[in-house]
C-alpha cells in the first residue's frame, strides 16, 4: 500500500516534469515559471497535485488560472505508475515504454505533433520486449490479429480522417500488450471523445480538432489499473 502511495506521487511528479518542460520549450530545461506572467516558481508550488488545490488553481503571483490539463496529466501519471514493479525486468521496460506514451500524449496535447524519435525508440522497447519475453511465432501471430484493424486505421489516416501517431500508439501497445487491450483502448477513448462532443458544440467549438492521444493515454492507464 505504501509503495502504491510512493509510486502514484512519484508517477505524477513525471507527469508534471514532462508537461513543464514540453511546453515550455520543448524538452529544454530551464527553472519552472507561470506561462502567463513568468514570474518563477517556489519550491512550494512545486508540488504536484497539492500546489494545484492549495492554490485554487490559480497562480499566486498574477491569479491566472492553471491550465487543468497540467492537473489531469498528473493524476493519470500517478494512475500510470501505481502498480510498477521496479522489481523485474518486465516491469522496468513496461516503466520506460509507458514514459514515452505519456511523453506522446502530452506533445499531442500542446501541439498535435510528436516528435519521430519518440516513436522510434517506444518501437525499440516493443522489440526488445518480444525478443526478452516472446517468442517470435507470437509476434507473427499478434501482427496478423491486428492487420485488419491496421488496415481500417491506415485507410483513416490516408482520409486525413485520423492521425498516424494515433496509428503508431494503437501498434505500440498492441504489440506490448495485447490487440484485444489495445482495441479496448480505442473504444473507451472514442466514447470519451464522444462524451466531449456536446458541450464543445455547445461553445461552437467543434471545428476544433481534438487531440486524441491524452483520451488513449488515459484509456489505457485505467485498463491497466483494472486489469
Amino acid at each position: 500500500m505504501v509503495l502504491n502511495i510512493i509510486n502514484f506521487y512519484f508517477g505524477a511528479c513525471l507527469a508534471s516534469f514532462i508537461s513543464v518542460i514540453v511546453q515550455k520549450d520543448g524538452l529544454r530545461w530551464r527553472r519552472s515559471y507561470c506561462l502567463s506572467c513568468k514570474n518563477p516558481l517556489t519550491w512550494s508550488e512545486l508540488f504536484p497535485i497539492f500546489s494545484f488545490i492549495f492554490q485554487k488553481g490559480t497562480c499566486r503571483h498574477c491569479k491566472k488560472p492553471i491550465p487543468h490539463f497540467l492537473l489531469f496529466i498528473e493524476i493519470v501519471g500517478g494512475i500510470t505508475f501505481l502498480k510498477t514493479d521496479w522489481y523485474s525486468k518486465s516491469g522496468l521496460i513496461e516503466f520506460f515504454l509507458c514514459l514515452l506514451l505519456l511523453t506522446m500524449a502530452i506533445f499531442d496535447y500542446y501541439y498535435q505533433e510528436i516528435p519521430f524519435s519518440i516513436f522510434l525508440i517506444s518501437f525499440l522497447i516493443v522489440i526488445i520486449k518480444d525478443l526478452l519475453f516472446e517468442q517470435i511465432s507470437t509476434l507473427i501471430t499478434s501482427v496478423l490479429a491486428t492487420s485488419v484493424m491496421i488496415i481500417a486505421l491506415g485507410i483513416l489516416v490516408l482520409l486525413k480522417k485520423f492521425g498516424l501517431g494515433d496509428l503508431f500508439f494503437y501498434l505500440i501497445i498492441s504489440f506490448y500488450y495485447s490487440e484485444y487491450l489495445a482495441n479496448l483502448v480505442f473504444l473507451f477513448a472514442s466514447l470519451a471523445v464522444l462524451t466531449l462532443y456536446p458541450k464543445l458544440k455547445a461553445q461552437n467549438q467543434t471545428h476544433l480538432s481534438l487531440p486524441f492521444l491524452p483520451f488513449l493515454f488515459f484509456s489505457l492507464s485505467i485498463l491497466k489499473l483494472l486489469m
